[in-house]
This record gives structure tokens, C-alpha cells and sequence, in this order.
């Protein structure tokens, strides 16, 4: 399944970003770059939303109470910087959990063959 989602981009005071995602509870990483932090971001919401996806189908028994919503118009989230930040912005993450359930199996199946 294939999503998009805002994320708020904090520049953290003492360097690097943190990341959170305002619809999808659990949801937050961070990075020492940018390039980094969107990295950190698009496998945070990917792997969340896979757990929130496996729970549905009850393919786990992990419980999470937490469900997979609509998207905040980006336009209606608001970055503003917080005490632990210099500034914030908001941009759109996109994710595709299929491709991600894929890359999982990929990376048990290499560690069961060590």
C-alpha cells in the first residue's frame, strides 16, 4: 500500500533534525543531516504503518490501539519551533509498505543464512 504523509522537520539547537509525523501516533525519528532525517523519516512511517497494517489483519497480536488515518492537508499543518529547535518546516513523506514488508524479509532471510 502506498501512502503520503506531512512530517514536521525540526532543526534541533544543538544540530541535526528531528522528525515527527502529526497523524500517525509513534510515529518520529531523527538525523544529523537532512538527507539523513529524510531517510530516518520515510522507514519510521514505513515501518509503523506496517505494524498498524499487520494489527488490522491480525497478523500481529502487538497491541495498537492506533489506526491508519487520512492525512492532514499539508497546507493545515502548522511548523513552528519549539524550545529545542532554531526553526521547523513541513514537507510531505511518501511511503510504499509493500515494498517495505519486502526489504524486511530480504534483510531476515540474509541474517538466517549467517
Amino acid at each position: 500500500m502506498q501512502y503520503v504523509y506531512p512530517a514536521i522537520f525540526y532543526n534541533a539547537i544543538e544540530g541535526g533534525y528531528c522528525v515527527e509525523f502529526p497523524d500517525v501516533d509513534g510515529a518520529a525519528t531523527q538525523g544529523e543531516t537532512l538527507y539523513e532525517a529524510m531517510e530516518m523519516a520515510e522507514d519510521a512511517l514505513a515501518g509503523i504503518l506496517v505494524c498498524y497494517e499487520d494489527y488490522k489483519a491480525g497478523r500481529s497480536k502487538l497491541p495498537m490501539n492506533n489506526r491508519i488515518v487520512a492525512p492532514t492537508p499539508i497546507e493545515n499543518i502548522k511548523a513552528e519551533p519549539d524550545e529545542y529547535s532554531t526553526g521547523a518546516f513541513v514537507t510531505l513523506i511518501k511511503v510504499d509498505t509493500d515494498k517495505y514488508r519486502k526489504l524486511l524479509e530480504s534483510m531476515q532471510a540474509e541474517a538466517a543464512a549467517v
